[in-house]
């Protein structure tokens, strides 16, 4: 922190990271669709050239409205963000906010505003990347991120004043007009209650250039995850396709915390880790006893409504469908259900979803694979093994799967680029 910077008491309610201080693994983090568009949104902000066609049309602000639910991995998400871009990172401070939380609340846009025009500092990792160009040595990094991690939490804590309204009410206020982009700066502002965003509508594209809305894990990304989990971990066995039944309305982090926690005390019966790794009855046990909390078991009843979260509701419904599942008496019932889904179409984000899966992990072995479906030429067995791992590819046409499959090689290696894989 500058000597400046160090004499303005307000910016205790913050943390500051530079980008070499910033250590996140690529691979741990969940890269879904709307990743994409918070990916071309900070390029964009971050290159801020005038050249774009999108200029003739607007002027960027610099400020990014994210709506979703506790427990994604968005953050670090940001933070590998800031280190790959190299944006020095501000965040909130909560255990100073804790403490004067009046102040911090009455200061805040103060706060806001003076980050969005201070110097940054430059970091190492950057000046070594610069050394052979033609910047200055003392030359410091042109840009920064500010994430606004706005709690659920942080209303009970205010005395249910709203965070977000006083902010968009005073720069609202302002008669300058409020740019962070022409600072250098991106303003990232997560918000987890839809309805607060419903009341100030009104207000949040004066400030915000775009506002995504981050769902919850559909079954076939909870499936992904899995899969990908059960695979870096061979010698764990769980019931992949239970487990996603049992974590309808479950983000990354929950998910990643719940297998912790069911292999943490699988291990811990020596009796039972000498004879099977099987862990789907312990994880199910876990659940359904309340033994592990959600993230989302903190938001308040308001809100649990409007995004449709009846836990005690969901957890019965899920125990009923798998007492029905086991019940050898039950297969007409099994049948007609197992035909629902198969007469059910797949959504075009979920169809990208498996095709960017497959493009990421056997993309030459599936076209050579489709181009002998195309000749009708018979496969080999490792060649039909493989296909039965991807088996949507057979809902398109030869032709039309191989479209789709290239088109999700170009957006994978899109995003390996944007982190420099």
């Amino acid at each position: 922190m500058t000597e400046l910077e160090s004499n303005v008491e307000f910016l205790r309610f913050f943390r500051k990271y530079l980008p070499s201080e910033i250590h996140i693994d690529k691979n741990n983090i969940f890269y879904r669709d709307k990743y994409n568009e918070i990916i071309n949104y900070v390029k964009l902000v971050v290159s801020n050239s005038q050249d774009l066609e999108l200029f003739n049309y607007l002027k960027p602000k610099g400020a990014l409205l994210i709506n979703l639910n506790l427990g994604t991995d968005i953050i670090d998400f940001f933070k590998l963000i800031s280190s790959n871009y190299y944006l020095e990172y501000f965040e909130l401070d909560y255990s100073e906010v804790l403490k004067a939380p009046e102040e911090f609340f009455n200061s805040f846009d103060t706060a806001v505003d003076y980050l969005n025009k201070a110097r940054v500092e430059k970091s190492t990792q950057h000046s070594k990347n610069k050394q052979n160009s033609e910047t200055k040595k003392d030359e410091p990094i042109s840009k920064k991120l500010i994430l606004i991690n706005q709690k659920p939490k942080l209303k009970e804590l205010f005395q249910e004043k709203s965070l977000l309204d006083n902010f968009l009410s005073l720069f609202n206020n302002k008669n300058t007009r409020i740019d962070f982009i022409q600072n250098n700066t991106i303003l990232v502002w997560l918000n987890y209650n839809y309805e607060e965003l419903v009341e100030n509508s009104e207000k949040l594209f004066n400030i915000f250039d775009l506002f995504i809305k981050i769902p919850f894990l559909k079954s076939v990304e909870r499936e992904t995850f899995l899969k990908d989990f059960a695979e870096k971990n061979s010698k764990i066995v769980f019931d992949i396709n239970t487990l996603v039944k049992y974590t309808e309305n479950w983000e990354v982090n929950d998910i990643k915390q719940i297998l912790k926690t069911g292999i943490f005390k699988h291990f811990l019966n020596a009796d039972l880790n000498d004879i099977s790794n099987e862990i789907t009855d312990t994880l199910i046990n876990i659940i359904e006893s309340g033994e592990y909390v959600l993230s989302t078991a903190f938001i308040t009843p308001e809100v649990k409504n409007s995004i449709g979260i009846k836990q005690e509701t969901q957890f019965n419904m899920k125990r009923d469908i798998a007492v029905l599942e086991n019940q050898k008496d039950s297969i007409e019932k099994k049948d007609e259900y197992i035909n629902q889904i198969r007469d059910e179409s797949i959504s075009e984000f979920m169809t990208n979803q498996l095709y960017e899966n497959a493009a990421s992990k056997n993309y030459s072995e599936l076209l050579i694979i489709i181009d002998k479906l195309n000749k009708r030429e018979v496969l080999e067995d490792n060649e039909r093994k493989l296909l039965a791992k991807y088996p949507f590819i057979l809902n398109d046409s030869p032709n039309m799967a191989q479209i789709n499959l290239e088109k999700a090689k170009k957006r994978v290696d899109l995003i390996k680029r944007a982190f420099g894989k």
